[in-house]
């Protein structure tokens, strides 16, 4: 009888035959090996994966019956049969995670004590524990499964051999759920509009020409800003590794490390770019900058704020041709796995991506392969999470053909976390002269003072921009300022009203006009602003630098004051525990280096005191490590439960604060499928936490749109044209959420 993989109508003869998913699958996962040098076992994964196919179980069920069949756990039974012999055995037990986990998630090893039903790997494989439906027709139908396959060499890590096999296991497994995944939507969907982007050596031209605007410069800063520029793509010819990038705020980070990284792909035959960046609020900011020089159908923006409209159908296709919506359905379906030149995304996908167990967050990881990877605003990394993710771009760099750069003002010490690394390789010129010339802002530590005094100098200055700690200090310091030109801004405000606040700061400054605001740290890194003069609350010193960073940063007045201050104030009854952990290290920098607060050696003395003061589990604050270094075996889904950059414990709240904004909320109401609303309404959702929810939520302000999501019924009387979300009185907003 012909064994079937998938359906398509009730015509048998239009049916996927199973051998042919399979052996397509192998092929296709073969050649998505080759960057990373794992063809040859990802060929078998591919044509193993489905075994459990040939079940008679599973065929009643393609045929209509309702029964639940287990078909992943006999390709990871076959893998295991098949290749008992050294080293290949060793890759045999890595596949078979991947087989098992190809259509749930990668599992946990689990122990010899598990039980059938608790779905780690050791239960699944043990046929007493887990039995399944009999599927050794697959030797009638398979007749030419190789009989060995060529290891690929890793260097592992010092100390974490096995982390170095955990990542290479993820990387088949990436390999095998995107095969898998492209093959069935090109039998299902017919062939796709995938690729067909322009080449990295193409783009690198581009790139090349577009930046000959800036050459002969009238301003002395955009001249040295052209010189930092230039010695980037120069060096791009140095040899594969981590390199770091530091230039001060203002210097012109972000084409520099775009033009040495197209540069050095092309001399090194790398195949994408890959820019990640703190938050969401800036992605926009920086992927526009890429698709204006190279061109937007080669640049991806991947993180939770961006739509992708329905281009399903002629009639909903928006008015636009077919090569718009082709182009977009490209985007869409590179979002998926990151096959597409650039992309922009943040630290949160990254990383958890890196970390996952489920198939829909790994499918990407192998295109890393051969990539040059930009980490901005180096100094965001997370730190509870540092050891396993610099581990993981210890690997990237080692074992897979991957160059990175670290960029930042405030380059944080990584070099102990990355132990096989020899050297990181800076590309500014001159580093400590840059700093010099772009001192455009003077530090100074004001001490303790209270809010009157605060406010009374901010009223007496036209221009000038405070940035504290908490929501519900922010708040409080608003409504001290004189009227007429005053704003605040914080995560209390949706992104739809915050960008409205920005483009009349921006405008304001510009004019000359009044332009006072008190922000949370919502106004620092990456925000392009240009203030006369600064406030900071005491803060860790990387965020004191981000602020000074938005004073003068053109170098308009011959000189201007950041002042760092410590807060006496009814609205801060406590400081958040991780702001004042690095305050009073950033006090102590303050003092011992008062004569210049700013430069690099009082950078590094920060740097390395947070890190001497903090203990080993600081960096592994989730005790991620442990799980991937075991002998006994991996623990995949505990990972990738426990790796969370941002913890899931504030609930979003839908802002109907416009027009466009009701009308979303509107089709949400009786929306069958809520997902591409959602992503539309980001714009006009704030996270508050559960507590703060709750309040509100007792004053009956929420509406339940399709009974699930929680809208602001009355925004004139619950959400502040000024300040964003009213929250109760008893809960105050104290909660540190910049």
């Amino acid at each position: 009888m012909p064994f079937f993989a998938h359906t398509k109508g009730s015509d048998k003869s239009d049916w996927q035959l199973l051998s042919d998913h399979l052996k397509k699958t192998a092929e296709l996962a073969a050649h998505m090996g080759d960057d990373s040098g794992l063809s040859e076992p990802a060929y078998i994964a591919g044509l193993l994966h489905d075994v459990g196919k040939y079940s008679l179980n599973f065929q009643r069920r393609l045929e209509g019956s309702a029964q639940k069949v287990d078909h992943a756990t006999a390709g990871a039974r076959v893998i295991r049969q098949l290749f008992t012999a050294n080293p290949q055995k060793s890759y045999a037990e890595l596949i078979s995670y991947c087989i098992a986990g190809h259509h749930n998630g990668l599992p946990d090893n689990g122990s010899v004590t598990d039980v059938g039903g608790e779905g780690t790997l050791l239960s699944r494989l043990d046929p007493v524990k887990t039995p399944i439906p009999d599927y050794q027709s697959y030797k009638n139908d398979l007749d030419q499964i190789p009989s060995s396959f060529q290891p690929r060499p890793i260097k592992p890590a010092k100390g974490y051999e096995n982390f170095s096999v955990s990542l290479l296991t993820r990387m088949l497994f990436s390999i095998l759920v995107d095969a898998d995944w492209l093959e069935t939507e090109t039998f299902v969907n017919g062939p796709r509009p995938r690729g067909n982007h322009d080449s990295i050596e193409t783009l690198s031209e581009r790139f090349n020409l577009f930046i000959r605007q800036f050459e002969n410069p009238h301003k002395v800063i955009n001249a040295k800003r052209n010189e930092t520029l230039k010695a980037c793509v120069e060096n791009a010819s140095k040899p594969q590794g981590i390199f770091t990038l530091t230039i001060p705020t203002g210097g012109g980070k972000t084409l520099a490390s775009m033009g040495f990284a197209l540069n050095h792909a092309a001399v090194h035959g790398l195949k994408r770019i890959i820019y990640v960046i703190p938050f969401t609020s800036i992605i926009e900011q920086n992927a526009g900058i890429f698709k204006d020089c190279l061109g937007e159908n080669n640049v991806l923006e991947h993180h939770s704020n961006f739509d992708w409209e329905p281009w399903q159908t002629p009639e909903g296709n928006g008015g636009q041709d077919d090569e718009t919506r082709s182009a977009f359905e490209k985007l869409k379906l590179a979002a998926e796995n990151w096959d597409i030149p650039v992309v922009v995304t943040t630290n949160v996908q990254f990383f958890e991506s890196l970390f996952a167990h489920k198939k829909s967050r790994c499918r990407k990881l192998h295109n890393l392969a051969k990539s040059v990877i930009i980490f901005d605003e180096a100094q965001m990394l997370p730190r509870e999470f540092l050891q396993p993710c610099m581990l993981a771009v210890q690997e990237l760099v080692r074992n897979y053909g991957v160059s990175a750069i670290f960029c930042t003002a405030t380059q944080p010490v990584l070099k102990q976390f990355l132990p096989d690394i020899p050297a990181f390789t800076e590309l500014a010129l001159d580093p400590k002269a840059l700093f010099e010339f772009y001192k455009r802002v003077n530090v100074t530590n004001l001490g303790t003072i209270s809010d009157t005094h605060l406010l009374k100098k901010m009223n007496s200055q036209s221009q000038v921009l405070c940035i504290v700690n908490t929501r519900k200090h922010a708040a409080g310091l608003f409504e001290g300022l004189v009227e007429g030109g005053r704003f605040h801004l914080s995560t209390l405000m949706c992104p739809a009203h915050r960008k409205l606040v920005l483009n009349d700061i921006r405008g304001r400054l510009r004019d000359g006009l009044p332009c006072r605001v008190v922000s949370t740290q919502v106004m620092e890194a990456g925000i392009d602003v240009d203030f006369p003069a600064g406030y900071r609350a005491l803060a860790g010193m990387d965020s004191i630098l981000q602020a000074a960073g938005r004073v003068n940063r053109e170098g308009r007045l011959r000189s201007a004051e950041l002042f760092v201050f410590e807060p006496d104030s009814e609205f801060v009854k406590r400081t958040p525990t991780y702001i004042r952990q690095t305050g009073d290290v950033a006090r102590a920098v303050l003092r011992d280096h008062a004569s210049e607060p700013d430069g690099q050696e009082a950078i590094k003395a920060y740097f390395q005191t947070l890190i001497y003061l903090a203990a080993p589990s600081a960096f592994d604050a989730r005790g991620i490590l442990p799980h991937l270094t075991s002998p006994l075996g991996f623990e995949f889904k505990t990972v990738g439960e426990k790796f969370k950059l941002i913890e899931n414990d504030t609930r979003p709240v839908i802002i109907p604060f416009d027009e466009q904004a009701e009308g979303l909320v509107n089709e949400l109401r009786f929306a069958q499928y809520p997902a591409p609303i959602l992503r539309k309404l980001q714009l006009y959702t704030v996270n508050i936490y559960e507590n703060e929810f709750q309040a509100i939520n007792l004053l009956g302000a929420f509406e339940m749109a399709a009974d699930r999501y929680a809208v602001l019924k009355d925004s004139s009387s619950q959400y502040h044209p000024e300040t964003g979300i009213i929250l109760p009185a008893e809960v105050g907003g104290q909660a540190y959420f910049a």
